[in-house]
């Protein structure tokens, strides 16, 4: 229990002794319900973020990130993801970059970095048509070029023990995404 649970429990039970004596029974065992329900919400509410359990067959990870510009220019939303050559995709790690173009890639199961090992590099950035553009006909459009989509990237790295930082300089265009 922490110091900050502690003087809660600390402060309402200064104010239960205190009022409980200006108060009749009935209401003193509402009084004590509802300290008992804050209660319980203080101690559920302060604890951090918990990720799940590691699961098994989860391999070490090393941080790893990315900044990937296109033309020259960062863009941001695009989605990394590394594919694995060995084929068990099961851990692969991926992110979606910030305005700068930087993104740290995390697991599936948001366990922050990536196994060692060599991947394919993908980048993708599709934007979806609104009505009144689905109304004009226009396609679902990527605003990177689809040759560095899952199907097509031969962009690659390795991942080796220890921090990993890699940077792209990539080509810039947009392609409509082939029905």
């Amino acid at each position: 229990m922490n110091y900050l649970n502690r003087f809660y429990i600390r402060i309402l039970l200064f104010l239960f002794v205190y009022v409980s004596g200006k108060l009749r029974l009935a209401h003193i065992r509402y009084l004590f319900f509802c300290v008992l329900l804050f209660s319980a919400f203080i101690f559920l509410g302060c604890g951090g973020k918990n990720l799940p359990p590691r699961p098994d067959g989860l391999p070490a990870l090393y941080p790893c990130a990315i900044t990937a510009t296109f033309g020259g220019v960062a863009k941001q939303d695009v989605r990394v993801v590394l594919l694995p050559k060995s084929g068990n995709d099961k851990w692969k790690p991926s992110g979606i970059t910030n305005p700068e173009g930087y993104v740290e890639l995390s697991t599936s199961y948001g366990f922050k970095g990536a196994p060692a090992g060599t991947y394919t590099v993908t980048f993708s950035l599709i934007h979806e048509p609104d009505e009144e553009e689905i109304r004009r006909g226009t396609p679902k459009t990527s605003l990177i070029p689809l040759k560095y989509s899952p199907s097509k990237s031969t962009e690659t790295v390795e991942v080796k023990p220890g921090k990993n930082n890699f940077t792209f300089d990539l080509d810039a265009g947009e392609e409509p995404i082939p029905k």
